[in-house]
């Protein structure tokens, strides 16, 4: 990696553990606050969807940015990685959110709570051993090349 791809290249952990703190809690009490947890379904799965598209719009992560960092209450943990592949999982939990919000309005409530519960789990997977399934999807459809170019890591470039 360059300078230029290191300065580019940078994840702080702590945020994205903030996140999934966020949606792991959220998704939760939305699924214990039935019906009415349906908007708290639909809120967590636009807060992913906007934070996905434009970062200053990921309020969860902005909470550990704007207020943990700067008291001390958790500091900066950062790596130097491609963020891809985490707004690539943040992309697919969206998505599973916002059909969990359709499948509930629609009275689906089996599916609608199932797809909530799968974010929650491996939200929770990712916060507790930091393994993201969402980032393991991206870099194996990356490897056979069947992400967009647009997305697609360098290492597509590189071959």
């Amino acid at each position: 990696m360059t300078a230029d791809t290191e300065t580019q290249y940078r994840v702080d952990r702590n945020t994205l553990r903030t996140n999934q703190a966020f949606i792991v809690g959220l998704t939760i009490i939305a699924f214990v606050s039935q019906p009415a947890g349906v908007w708290l379904v639909l809120f967590t799965g636009l807060v992913m969807a906007l934070g996905t598209v434009w970062e200053p719009l990921a309020l969860f992560m902005q909470v550990h940015r704007r207020l943990l960092k700067p008291a001390g209450i958790l500091g900066p943990k950062v790596h130097v990685e491609d963020p891809m592949p985490h707004r690539f999982a943040q992309a697919v939990g969206a998505t599973f959110l916002l059909a969990a919000t359709i499948a509930l309005l629609a009275d689906a409530t089996a599916l609608g709570w199932t797809l909530n519960l799968i974010v929650t789990a491996l939200a929770f997977i990712n916060l507790t051993v930091q393994f993201c399934v969402g980032c393991f999807m991206y870099l194996q459809l990356d490897r056979i090349g069947l992400l967009p170019h647009s997305i697609a890591s360098d290492r597509a470039l590189e071959a």
